[in-house]
C-alpha cells in the first residue's frame, strides 16, 4: 500500500503556513505524485536542498525510480560518486542497483 502523498504534503503545508507561497504548479505535481521521484520533485521546491538534505536517514525507493536514476546516470555519464552526490544516495546502493537490474 502507498502512502497517500497529496494528503501528506497538503497537512504539511498548512502546519508550515507557507499556503500563501505554494504556487499553483507545485499544488497540482502534490496531487499527481506517482513515485519516489516524484516525491523528490516536491520536497525540492517546498523545501530547498536544506530539507531535501535533512531527511535522508531513511529512504526507500520503488523500482521505477531506481531504473529512472540509472537511465539518467547514463544518459548523462555520470559516475557512480557523481550520482550519489546530486540524490545523496550511497555509492554503494548504487552499485548494488546496478548489479541486481543488470544496467
Amino acid at each position: 500500500m502507498k502512502p497517500n502523498y497529496t494528503k501528506i504534503y497538503l497537512d504539511l503545508i498548512k502546519y508550515k503556513k507557507k499556503e500563501d507561497t505554494v504556487s499553483d504548479s507545485l499544488l497540482k505535481k502534490i496531487k499527481n505524485i506517482e513515485m519516489a521521484n516524484d516525491v523528490f520533485e516536491v520536497e525540492r521546491e517546498l523545501f530547498g536542498n536544506n530539507g531535501f538534505i535533512d531527511n535522508q536517514k531513511l529512504k526507500s525507493y520503488d523500482e521505477m525510480t531506481i531504473k529512472i536514476f540509472l537511465n539518467y546516470q547514463k544518459q548523462n555519464s555520470l559516475t557512480n560518486m557523481e550520482l550519489s552526490d546530486q540524490y545523496k544516495i550511497s555509492r554503494n546502493t548504487i552499485a548494488k542497483w546496478k548489479k541486481i537490474y543488470g544496467v
